[in-house]
């Protein structure tokens, strides 16, 4: 009967053994990390707002990592209405110019929320991502050319919190354009 009992309770034991081992990355994280990522796009450029289309949505995967998608208009122009029923070729060239423009800032941007987010998400294990997803959004009339249509970045969280510096940050991050 003593053999038993000690059978039970190591079978007991056993699955809260395996939970301890795995990372407790809470929804509750997750989400002030999402609403932090919102807050940086809105305030990226105060006298013209970048529109945040889609506000971040983000999800843990375990054995992966954090990953973080949010899609982006980075320069609101004029839209088509009775009043104002085409967009000039000078509109499209202005909101073109402006979008070409602020891309840069929003990679570097990109970057330190990525270095951000690591230090943020304690139960993130070293090894695995932090991820950023942007996708834009463009109008039908819109010269999309050198635009992109998503620029996502990743890193393991360990080289993500050994940048100290922009340089180094840069370098241990993959980066991909579409």
């Amino acid at each position: 009967m003593k053999n038993v009992w000690i059978v039970g309770l190591l079978l007991c034991s056993l699955p809260a053994e395996t939970m301890a081992d795995k990372p407790k990355v809470s929804r509750a994280m997750v989400k002030a990390m999402e609403e932090s990522m919102d807050q940086k796009f809105q305030t990226l450029w105060p006298d013209n707002l970048v529109q945040v289309v889609g506000l971040t949505q983000g999800a843990y995967i375990d054995g992966y990592g954090a990953v973080f998608m949010s899609e982006l208009n980075l320069a609101t122009g004029p839209t088509i209405s009775p009043f104002h029923p085409n967009i000039s070729p000078d509109e499209i060239k202005r909101i073109h110019e402006k979008k070409l423009a602020r891309l840069t800032q929003l990679r570097e941007t990109m970057q330190q929320m990525l270095v951000d987010s690591a230090r943020s998400m304690d139960p993130v294990p070293a090894d695995e991502q932090i991820a950023l997803g942007i996708s834009f959004f463009y109008w039908t009339w819109e010269n999309r050319e050198g635009l992109p249509a998503q620029i996502v970045m990743h890193a393991p969280k360990k080289l993500l919190l050994e940048a100290k510096t922009g340089a180094a940050a840069k370098s241990s991050i993959s980066f991909d354009e579409f």
